[in-house]
């Protein structure tokens, strides 16, 4: 979905794990508190990830929020078929193999319980607009409905829905 609304867009897209894991053997960034501040410091993005850790301060930059509150069997079902796809090949977004450990796995079907309930409080609270998708349908005519009408002097696109 990122790697669309770019294109519709025409923002440039941050995969924050491409970003989180840079360590020079496929670890943390030692860098990743500076990194992810000078990620969003620039006038407009589009981020894809979680990162618990830092969502409040990338909602304080942001406009809109799209929060994909999917079913964890279509987010295991999503893991387990990139992995399938791209096997021990990079995937193009993250520039290294994906990782999947039981342990991400877990992470991934405990969301709901462990970290969501987190994440909705911090959208509640935060002063931009918030998008809530739950179905991978919803997903393909959200991006599909987005048409640029105009874009302002300031950079800004103007939406239509």
């Amino acid at each position: 979905m990122s790697l669309e609304l770019g294109r519709v867009l025409d923002l440039p897209v941050v995969h924050i794990d491409a970003q989180y894991w840079r360590g020079s053997d496929g670890s943390p960034s030692e860098r990743w508190p500076e990194l992810h501040r000078e990620l969003v410091a620039g006038d407009a993005w589009i981020v894809e990830g979680m990162k618990p850790g830092t969502l409040a301060e990338r909602l304080k930059r942001a406009d809109t929020v799209i929060f994909l509150d999917l079913p964890r069997r279509t987010c295991i079902r999503g893991v387990v078929e990139r992995r399938l796809r791209f096997r021990r090949r990079p995937r193009p977004e993250l520039g290294r193999p994906d990782r999947v450990t039981l342990a991400y796995l877990r992470w991934v079907w405990r969301f709901p319980h462990d970290v969501r309930p987190a994440v909705r409080a911090a959208l509640a609270s935060c002063q931009c607009e918030v998008v809530t998708l739950r179905r991978r349908h919803e997903i393909d005519a959200y991006v599909g409905g987005l048409r640029v009408v105009r874009v302002e002097p300031t950079g800004d696109a103007v939406l239509h829905l």
